[in-house]
């Protein structure tokens, strides 16, 4: 008879639920989180992609997506990386090939854990089928000591690591300090790979060479952009505009003359015929005499140093083919610590970088001090409107630095001096409606003659407030003028802003004692005569930074080029000390920052640089020199 239901259960025993231990709370919340995400970036992808579910079971769901699905590199791998792994995992039994065909997600995972425990008890030497309940389960104490294990492994490794590194490092210098260093040769360069170019030395021209074409119009626009207007308006002279059907279109700046005043009567010599024959001599040089008398003149540098190797002079020599250097005449600067690199004569100076011969800029120095006519100008040399327009900027910036470098305080204990203000603007055509531009500071010293005028912006209509209007135009004067000088101004002025600035003998006059010996007439009619007759045609077209460019100019040629002589002497050794400066910037980086900021005291060392002073050159009057 067979037995009950009943008569098999042979034990009853009782049982109740364990709570779960937090960290398995934490465990399954873990994965349920990961499942969610990995489950919802899924269907995001599907949406924006395109695509539809093909399966759906109880543990995998398939999605089907047509073309590239950006993002899924994010949460899914390619089948051949996982392939690459599979060597790791145990030896492939019967059982585990059928295995092969689950998803790979969970075949990777099972794998590293497979691994991971074979890899401790490799002692029992026996192959766990793939579906073993055991191999799924390992002891946390078991995981803590595997993972004190590796760590161990790991910072041992590490230590063998940098001992060996240590020791390769010292081995190393013992071997340096018994067996010296020849000295540098270019590694694995032959003579035949350096071939050495006037466009591919180091800061010289760009003729001839690659760069050309880039250069010739990068070079100008980096220069017109520095013009730009603090407003965010259109670039000022940043256009060529028709000012005479005769002369055709040019750039309003080019139009612009600066015409010293002061000393005309004291009948400045005529000396343009000594410079025509003084320049066309020069010009008549061959390349290595030009480039010598360049090199005189302190117009290119006499002295180089490596960039590499910080303080170590650079050598003056011939090239063998001087076809190399055509411009330099075969000069090139050299060095025994870098003998591959070839430093242009031409480095540092306002002829690196130009794609027009050095002869070219020396013709456009001549008539910027002579103030020929631009058409001419650009009939007679060859160049574009462009290209004279950045030179004759950098040449007023070189005023700009002359000025702060050069100008002492003017005026002193009873002496007089002489401010002035002005504003210029411009008017309908109807006359009814007047906007102002610029307002005009003058300030001048009648017995030494020398001028220095500021450009300032006027106030807006909704901030005029007459002590703030005066203070912002008499700002410059704290650098101009001595604090004991008498100073001579008319009504519309504010003295009470000058007597705040310190000046305590301030005299006022009425604009109709004009005669009177403390009046400041003379300044006056400067500014109203002289200033306004500048930028007649063009005030509207111009910014207020290239306005001050050209005040600068007018104040510079108002001491240092009464005649084109002068001028051309004055400029020269300008540039030239400007040359020989030493900065992390070049000559020309500096020239640009000077025309983008005209305002600002540009000072450089120049008291370590051993150059008479241009003003003692010619002769001028021992009054004039500190000047």
């Amino acid at each position: 008879m067979a037995p009950t239901a009943e008569e098999e259960i042979t034990l009853h025993l009782e049982y109740w639920a364990d709570e779960l231990s937090p960290a398995q709370k934490a465990a399954y919340e873990k994965a349920e989180k990961e499942h969610n995400d990995i489950r919802n970036k899924l269907k995001d992808l599907v949406k924006e992609a395109g695509g539809k579910n093909i399966f759906s079971g109880e543990v995998f769901t398939a999605y089907q997506v047509l073309g590239p699905v950006p993002g899924l590199e994010q949460i899914s791998k390619p089948i051949t990386s996982l392939k690459k792994k599979q060597p790791v995992a145990a030896p492939v039994t019967p059982s585990s090939s059928k295995r092969s065909a689950s998803p790979v997600l969970e075949s990777g995972k099972r794998k590293s854990r497979r691994s991971e425990y074979k890899a401790d008890d490799d002692n029992d030497g026996g192959d766990f089928a793939p579906d073993d309940d055991d191999e799924e389960y390992i002891p946390l104490s078991k995981r803590l000591e595997m993972k004190k294990k590796e760590k161990a492994a790991k910072e041992a490794a590490a230590k063998e690591a940098a001992r060996k590194k240590e020791d390769k490092k010292h081995h190393d210098k013992k071997a340096d300090t018994k067996t010296p260093k020849k000295p540098e040769k270019p590694q694995s360069i032959t003579a035949s790979n350096v071939r050495p170019t006037e466009s591919t030395s180091i800061g010289g021209l760009l003729i001839g060479g690659d760069k050309e074409k880039k250069k010739v119009t990068a070079e100008p626009t980096a220069i017109v952009d520095l013009t730009k207007d603090d407003s965010g308006k259109p670039v000022a002279d940043s256009r060529e505009v028709s000012f005479s059907k005769i002369q055709g279109k040019t750039f309003p700046s080019l139009v612009v003359i600066a015409r010293p005043s002061l000393r005309t009567s004291d009948k400045a010599p005529a000396d343009r015929p000594q410079l025509d024959a003084k320049v066309k001599n020069v010009l008549m040089h061959t390349a290595t005499k030009f480039t010598e008398w360049l090199i005189q003149q302190g117009l290119v540098k006499s002295e180089q140093y490596c960039q590499v190797h910080r303080g170590t002079p650079l050598k003056l020599g011939m090239y063998s083919d001087a076809s190399k250097f055509p411009y330099s005449g075969g000069y090139v600067w050299i060095s025994e610590c870098c003998p591959t690199r070839f430093i242009s004569v031409f480095n540092g100076s306002t002829f690196e970088g130009s794609p027009h011969p050095p002869s070219v800029i020396l013709k456009l120095i001549y008539h910027w001090s002579c103030q020929t006519n631009v058409s001419n100008v650009v009939n007679w040399v060859k160049v574009d409107n462009l290209y004279v327009k950045g030179l004759y900027t950098w040449l007023r910036s070189v005023c700009t630095v002359a000025l702060c470098q050069h100008m002492k305080l003017m005026g002193g204990i009873g002496k007089k001096i002489e401010v002035g203000v002005i504003s210029l603007g411009t008017t309908t055509q109807d006359g009814q409606q007047r906007q102002v531009k610029v307002e005009v500071l003058g300030v001048l010293d009648p017995e030494a003659k020398l001028v220095r005028l500021r450009a300032v912006e006027p106030l807006s209509d909704g901030e005029r407030n007459y002590k703030k209007r005066f203070s912002k135009i008499l700002e410059p004067l704290a650098g101009w003028v001595h604090k004991d000088s008498v100073i001579l101004t008319d009504l519309t002025v504010d003295k009470g802003t000058l007597n705040n600035m310190g000046y305590k003998t301030v005299q006022q006059v009425s604009p109709s004692d004009a005669n009177n010996k403390n009046s400041n007439a003379n300044i006056m009619d400067y500014l109203r005569r002289i200033v306004p007759r500048m930028f007649q045609n063009t005030l509207s077209l111009l910014s207020r930074q290239i306005i001050q460019q050209f005040l600068n100019e007018l104040v510079w040629r108002e001491s240092y080029g009464t005649s084109p002589g002068q001028t051309f002497d004055n400029i020269v050794a300008h540039i030239a000390e400007q040359t020989k400066i030493e900065t992390k910037d070049n000559l020309v980086t500096r020239l640009n920052k000077a025309a983008a900021d005209p305002f600002k005291h540009w000072t450089y060392p120049i008291e370590a640089i051993n150059t008479p002073k241009p003003a003692a050159k010619r002769g001028r009057k021992p009054k004039e020199q500190s000047k």
